[in-house]
């Protein structure tokens, strides 16, 4: 999620944003940028020679073209300007600082969901149906398992953190037994 955002990488989202909304095409631009972050991750030689400051910004411009030839010229654009301003280190900023974007502009709230063990789809079904009556927005839930919950769940989203978990109850109920004055008197 976008917890950690840099400044410089929201701007150039919205910037990005604004162009996508003008020419309608919010959903195409969302679309490609999520397929070329999946591109470089799937290939950490590209991406580490993108980020690499001693190759030449035209090697740059030529292998992030070659990525993108088949992409939204809007998503083209948008990360040639960030080659020639010396910013491809906020690539991945821009891609989820734009996805928050769309999803808002959608009515989508995504939401991260831990849980202890996998939920089946009734499970997420019915949870999704209940963040729908409570938020009026439509949810799209990624799952995670943490064993460590012990149960319970924990949802984020939009920088938004709740702990409906096993594992916060009790370290609650640990520090209250540590932290609670005794009464004068006791034997404790």
């Amino acid at each position: 999620m976008a917890d950690l955002i840099e400044a410089g990488g929201r701007v150039y989202a919205e910037a990005l944003f604004r162009a996508a909304v003008d020419a309608g095409r919010v959903a195409e631009v969302d679309r490609d940028l999520a397929d070329f972050f999946a591109a470089l991750a799937a290939d950490r030689a590209v991406l580490g020679s993108l980020l690499n400051p001693r190759l030449p910004h035209e090697a740059k411009k030529r292998v992030v073209a070659t990525l993108l030839r088949d992409s939204d010229p809007l998503v083209r654009n948008a990360m040639l300007v960030l080659v020639d301003n010396g910013r491809l280190n906020l690539m991945h900023d821009v891609s989820v600082a734009f996805s928050e974007l769309a999803a808002e502009q959608e009515r989508i709230l995504d939401i991260e969901v831990t849980t202890a063990v996998p939920m089946d789809e009734d499970q997420t079904g019915r949870l999704s149906e209940r963040i729908q009556a409570a938020t009026g927005l439509q949810a799209r839930l990624e799952s995670r398992v943490d064993p460590d919950i012990l149960g319970g769940l924990v949802l984020r989203a939009r920088g938004v953190l709740l702990d409906a978990s096993v594992r916060r109850e009790l370290e609650e109920i640990h520090r209250a037994l540590i932290t609670t004055p005794l009464p004068v008197g006791s034997d404790a």
